[in-house]
């Protein structure tokens, strides 16, 4: 198994199943002669069908995804016939007794496959975040750590009650850019995140720091006012410029540039409907 896995059996008396994300994990599966489809479409519904009918008869189902590499890997370390269906069974369930897996309540499999990618990519960008801050030195990183915690905290709480959504771009100018959007909820007593979310965002911020990298942060605060132009919620878009792992105010007309500009090519965006830009305020220290 890859280290990004972390198996706790916590799941016993549940049916585990793995699904595949594409139409090329499903290319590679067919160098196994006893893997049976041929159409990615075929293959879901026939998921579909089979999730159903343990639901009907009365099994709880969570779900994973069938990562192609992730199993060739597992057959060979713990000594399965790769071409199996007892063994992508066996993998399956493997998969499944890590500590989050998603439950299967019969929602349409196109939804279900598209939460399962996201979260795959998730995975992707945190385990690449954490190989970038391993060679960085231990304290920086700590430090950088306990940083992002609590630069998070002052930004949902400056931001207020409602649902804001940040988009953050890291680069050190020498690995690809690491990119990440994630939704967090304040509340009158409590903070709602979406877990993987926020903990990529917070990794990115971690390294952004320790590592002294450049980038941007920009902060959507979802309005309960319509734009009646498009019939959109209203948001609130204030960003900030990260420099040296800092991060820097933007101003309503400097929001406003670098939202219309990808920050990949350099390309101009077409504008943003339903969207009010405003001047940041400086974070703490």
């Amino acid at each position: 198994m890859s280290k990004k896995r972390r198996r706790q059996s916590r799941h016993s008396g549940v049916t585990g199943v793995a699904i595949l994300l594409d139409e090329l994990d499903l290319a590679a599966m067919k160098a196994y002669p006893s893997f049976e489809f041929d159409d990615y479409d075929q293959y879901l519904a026939a998921c579909e069908q089979s999730m159903r009918s343990m639901l009907h008869n009365g099994h709880r189902v969570v779900v994973e995804a069938f990562i192609p590499a992730e199993y060739a890997e597992f057959c060979q370390a713990e000594q399965l016939p790769p071409d199996s269906a007892a063994s992508r069974a066996h993998y399956a369930a493997a998969v499944c007794e890590e500590v989050d897996p998603l439950r299967y309540g019969g929602e349409p499999i196109a939804e279900l496959v598209a939460s399962l990618a996201h979260r795959e990519r998730l995975r992707a960008l945190s385990m690449r975040a954490m190989d970038l801050l391993d060679p960085l030195p231990h304290g920086s990183v700590l430090e950088a750590e306990d940083h992002a915690a609590d630069l998070l905290v002052w930004l949902s709480i400056h931001a207020g009650r409602g649902v804001h959504m940040f988009t953050c771009h890291v680069t050190d100018g020498e690995h690809d850019p690491l990119e990440v959007v994630a939704t967090v909820e304040s509340r009158k007593r409590a903070m709602k995140v979406v877990d993987a979310e926020v903990a990529a965002l917070s990794l990115m911020l971690t390294f952004a720091r320790a590592g002294k990298a450049g980038g941007s942060l920009i902060m959507r605060s979802f309005t309960p006012r319509t734009d009646p132009g498009s019939g959109l919620p209203v948001k609130i878009v204030r960003g900030w410029a990260i420099r040296e792992g800092a991060l820097h105010p933007l101003t309503a007309d400097e929001i406003m540039k670098v939202s219309r500009t990808d920050p990949r090519t350099g390309d101009s965006l077409p504008p943003e409907p339903a969207v009010e830009y405003a001047d940041s305020h400086v974070p703490f220290a």
